[in-house]
């Protein structure tokens, strides 16, 4: 069984929305919840993303041709684990770093930078994830033809 198509496209489509929310979400602050303040946050996360989807998917990239399935699930799975837990790691290690030079408590900086690094990578890893998979695949069909 192959692989469809557009299976890295939509995993990374999907990433890129649930990252550009968070964005638009830490930028507009403790913004009111009214419904205004949701359709802007909801158009401006689909403009984003509609954004970094297009420079992503121009001229093929992304797209999966004659992959078997099983092969791809292993890749993928591999790419994802290894991106989660680096990007975890960076994420936590940046927001000690700054959560400590606001607060100064070295332990309460650390849980907190943990909990959002591993949070926010949940959101980040399956983009880049699909980004190294398809260079992967595509160097891989490449040194076959």
């Amino acid at each position: 069984m192959k692989t469809p198509i557009h299976s890295l496209r939509i995993v990374f489509a999907l990433s890129a929305l649930a990252c550009s929310v968070i964005l638009v979400l830490f930028a507009h602050g403790r913004a009111q919840w009214t419904p205004e303040f949701w359709l802007q946050l909801l158009a401006t996360s689909l403009a984003i993303s509609a954004a970094v989807c297009f420079l992503a998917f121009r001229k093929g990239k992304m797209q999966l041709v004659d992959v078997p399935l099983g092969y791809f699930v292993g890749v993928f799975l591999r790419h994802l684990l290894l991106t989660y837990v680096a990007s975890a790691i960076a994420l936590s290690a940046i927001g000690w770093a700054l959560i400590y030079l606001v607060t100064r408590t070295a332990p309460n900086a650390l849980a907190l930078a943990i909990l959002a690094g591993s949070w926010l990578s949940l959101w980040l890893a399956p983009g880049i994830a699909s980004i190294t998979t398809w260079r992967k695949l595509q160097g891989v069909s490449n040194s076959d033809a």
